[in-house]
């Protein structure tokens, strides 16, 4: 007695592209490169067209070739370095000390209902006040000193972490951290053990965000008022009309931003090794 097989059911074509037309899917790396280098040269070109031909004021937009010379001019120079001294020391400093500050906050607010509930409503609106407008109290306070600068980007940074690590510390699996209760680890394990590995993630993104914060926030500061710095280069170059130069000191920002964003993608991968299987 034989038994006739049903027809094998005909591929859907909808299976066949299915996933396609997601986003990352099947992405050609050279294609993306080639893109991003045509737009870049593109832009570049059409500015440079546009600055020569009189479409633009050059004394006002500046030209790429003219920023290309101010960077080789301007970028070694040693009033550029003791600007970017003088910066990268206040951002190092607001950046350690808002970060530490703001982790520890944001994990015991995470980890204890009842500090989150007395202490959590205020962390949105103080965060909501404009950080340039306390600029002119910081000053008056402190001085036309490294310290206003600090406590500008500090308060800056302080809630962004504070707010990240709390929501990292709320988002662990819950059924992860009753299996940790169970077989007995306290809070210390707890929080080493099961808490940070699975916050990782959450709080690297943040420590990214937080360090162009604390750039941005020390460059305005001394836009404000200050000794030296960036800032007051800009402010300087901007009041003598002299555009290529500031577009030259804000490529130089670009690349320590991109530099610092690496630094802390490769950190982020080491402390993620775990999950490799």
């Amino acid at each position: 007695m034989t038994t006739e097989r049903p027809p094998a059911a005909a591929a859907d074509p909808a299976e066949k592209t299915k996933g396609a037309g997601r986003p990352g899917s099947r992405v050609s790396r050279p294609l993306v490169y080639t893109a991003r280098a045509v737009l870049c040269v593109g832009f570049l070109l059409l500015w440079e067209t546009a600055s020569r031909r009189g479409w633009v004021d050059p004394n006002l937009f500046g030209r790429p070739s003219g920023v290309w010379r101010a960077m080789v001019d301007y970028i070694p120079s040693d009033k550029s370095l003791a600007a970017l001294k003088s910066t990268g020391a206040a951002v190092a400093v607001s950046f350690v000390i808002g970060s530490a500050a703001g982790t520890v906050a944001g994990l015991l607010l995470g980890l204890s209902p009842t500090l989150n509930a007395i202490l959590g409503p205020f962390l949105a609106p103080i965060n909501s006040i404009p950080r340039i407008a306390l600029a002119p109290l910081f000053i008056a306070w402190f001085g036309l000193t490294m310290t206003a600068k600090v406590v500008l980007a500090v308060s800056i940074v302080f809630f962004i972490l504070a707010e990240n690590a709390r929501s990292a510390v709320r988002s662990v699996d819950a059924d992860l951290m009753t299996m940790a209760r169970v077989v007995g680890l306290r809070k210390s394990a707890l929080l080493l053990k099961v808490v940070l590995p699975s916050a990782v993630p959450t709080m690297m993104a943040g420590l990214r965000l937080t360090f162009t914060y604390a750039l941005l926030g020390v460059v305005a500061s001394e836009m404000v008022a200050a000794t030296g710095g960036i800032g007051q280069e800009i402010v300087l170059y901007s009041s003598s009309y002299q555009i290529n130069t500031v577009f030259a000191i804000l490529v130089e920002l670009m690349v320590v931003a991109v530099v610092m964003n690496w630094l802390f993608t490769l950190l982020e991968r080491r402390l993620l090794r775990w999950q490799q299987t």
